[in-house]
């Protein structure tokens, strides 16, 4: 993988562990498109879209956790796309249930920066998701 897209990928890490929005959106074009699997939002929701979008998502996370970390391991060249994978632990706001889960991210990045991303509940689906992309 190029280092400028590590970087990059390595940069968002850091803005998202920060609890940092303006340090993630900065990452990304204007016309981004951010799609996690969990948030928030009703179910059927297509996403977040724009700067103001990546913004509402951060404020969807906090109202679920109130202590968030991950850690990436994996960064993949798949096609057009980068496949990243690594682990979340996280405290649910409320129950202060601990939560530990995959990190699990294809994101397409254009002029140099985050154009539209994923994110999966598994490393086995983005990972399948990244190579049915590259077909």
């Amino acid at each position: 993988m190029p280092r400028d897209n590590r970087k990059l990928l390595e940069d968002a890490v850091n803005a998202y562990n920060r609890r940092d929005p303006d340090g993630w959106v900065a990452l990304w074009t204007p016309d981004c498109e951010w799609h996690p699997f969990l948030t928030a939002r009703e179910e059927g929701d297509p996403g977040y879209h724009g700067h103001n979008g990546i913004r509402a998502w951060f404020e969807d996370v906090d109202e679920m956790f109130s202590e968030m970390h991950a850690e990436l391991e994996t960064f993949r060249e798949v096609g057009d796309r980068l496949l990243v994978l690594g682990e979340m632990t996280a405290v649910a706001r409320g129950t202060g249930a601990k939560v530990r889960s995959d990190v699990a991210w294809v994101v397409e990045p254009r002029d140099e920066r985050l154009w539209r991303g994923w994110s999966y509940a598994s490393h086995e689906q983005a990972r399948l998701a990244a190579e049915e992309a590259a077909r």
